[in-house]
């Protein structure tokens, strides 16, 4: 029966000089398929792109988990790197001191997110070496040299743009490339970090800041907006000097075997620790964030999707104007012994093939389309987002399931047109002939 059904519903969409109009109709209906898929794949490509994106400069600046204490800053961190790198499924740990300062150059001030980091432990857990972009002799070509950045970051040599008078050694401190800019300091040039209680208490009960110069060691580039304007390095100790931490620090920052499956891995580092500590991962720090991206792929691709509806529209209407035009040789198949679930089968079918055909010529383009994105990138205003250029990552699942969405909604409005269709009796179509 299907067969019998398949060859009858290729015969009404076959082209014919007395059923132009349908086959017009049929063709405006696969054009509607083809773009709303189209649409739906390359929009659904870019936006899962611009995710995975986002969650790799996220884990390339931050690492999976952060665990810190209850009472703030802690001491004896050494036994307690030890003992949460002793967990299984924990590649690295290192201590970091965090404090929020400004900092003034000769060009202007900004308010930041002051870091103390480890030179060895750091860069095992965040992409700190890689996003190293300049250092004190210019542009960093490979990782020792970026790791040599690190190394001497207490006291950092000469820069480039250090004066010639300029003798004092001063502890160095990394910026990020729209910090620095903004700031307008290179490598070698020196600054002013204040914190503005970290002077303890004047005469009259006021706070007194605490000013003390660095000189900039190294430029870094994170690909994010956010922190590239807002973050600054120092060393542990320096960090702990200024802001008055003695020998403690802020938190451990860690890094896991497998960074999906962090919330399994949150509760053993507690339990190692004590209940002192708590530990926090990159996907609840985020999650905001990354729920809010989820819930507008969602409803883009929701509201895409009204362009496949509107297609559907025009397989009603042309299915409509076959039966119409067709109700003479529905009602002699119905007499030849036709039942009526095969009449029904005959426009169902109908509507299939050109749902399908629209959905796999929408498929090719929109793969098309993601591949000259992918071969030419779209290039994107770097003060606006936080991407150089428009990010285009294929997922089959997704382009699967828009296939499948498309070819459902083409099948759903063929139901109408089929009942239509399966009711028209043999003397319907036969009375006046």
């Amino acid at each position: 029966m299907i067969r019998f059904a398949l060859l009858i519903a290729r015969s009404h969409l076959r082209s014919r000089h007395a059923a132009a109009g349908v086959n017009l109709l049929a063709a405006v209906s696969i054009a509607g398929v083809a773009i709303g898929v189209t649409a739906l794949v390359m929009v659904l490509a870019v936006m899962e792109g611009f995710e995975i994106d986002l969650r790799k400069k996220i884990l390339g600046a931050n690492a999976h988990l952060l665990t810190l204490h209850q009472d703030g800053a802690f001491g004896d961190w050494g036994s307690a790197v030890a003992k949460v790198e002793a967990v299984p499924g924990v590649v690295a740990a290192a201590p970091f001191v965090y404090g929020e300062v400004m900092l003034r150059s000769h060009a202007g001030s900004a308010g930041v997110v002051l870091k103390g980091i480890d030179p060895v432990r750091t860069p095992r857990v965040t992409a700190m070496t890689q996003n190293l972009k300049l250092g004190p002799a210019g542009e960093l070509d490979d990782d020792d040299e970026r790791q040599a950045v690190l190394d001497t970051l207490r006291l950092p040599p000469r820069g480039i743009a250090q004066a010639a008078d300029d003798t004092e050694p001063l502890p160095g401190i990394i910026l990020g490339t729209e910090l620095a800019g903004s700031l307008g300091v290179f490598p070698g040039d020196r600054l002013h970090v204040i914190n503005p209680v970290g002077g303890g208490v004047g005469p009259f009960g006021v706070p007194v800041p605490k000013v003390q110069p660095f000189r900039v060691a190294g430029v870094f580039y994170s690909g994010m907006y956010e922190y590239d304007t807002k973050w600054s390095y120092i060393s542990i100790p320096d960090a702990q000097a200024f802001l008055g931490y003695a020998d403690k620090v802020t938190g451990i920052e860690i890094i896991a075997e497998d960074a999906d499956a962090v919330g399994a891995l949150s509760p053993q580092i507690d339990k190692a620790l004590g209940k002192e500590f708590f530990s926090r991962n990159w996907k609840v720090m985020n999650k905001a964030l990354f729920s809010a991206l989820r819930l507008e792929k969602y409803v883009m691709g929701l509201i895409l999707s009204l362009i496949t509806a509107v297609a559907s529209l025009n397989i009603v209407g042309s299915l409509i104007l076959i039966v119409v035009t067709r109700s003479k040789e529905i009602s002699i198949l119905r007499a030849l012994g036709a039942s009526v679930g095969s009449v029904r089968l005959i426009f169902i079918l109908e509507g299939l093939l050109i749902g399908v055909v629209g959905t796999a010529i929408g498929a090719a383009l929109g793969l098309a389309g993601c591949w000259g994105l992918q071969t030419y990138p779209f290039p994107l205003d770097t003060d606006v987002y936080y991407v150089d250029k428009l990010p285009c990552v294929v997922v089959p699942q997704t382009v699967v399931t828009v296939a499948l969405s498309a070819v459902g909604i083409c099948l759903l409005a063929t139901l109408w047109p089929a009942k239509l269709a399966a009711e028209i009796q043999p003397a319907d179509g036969l009375r006046y002939e």
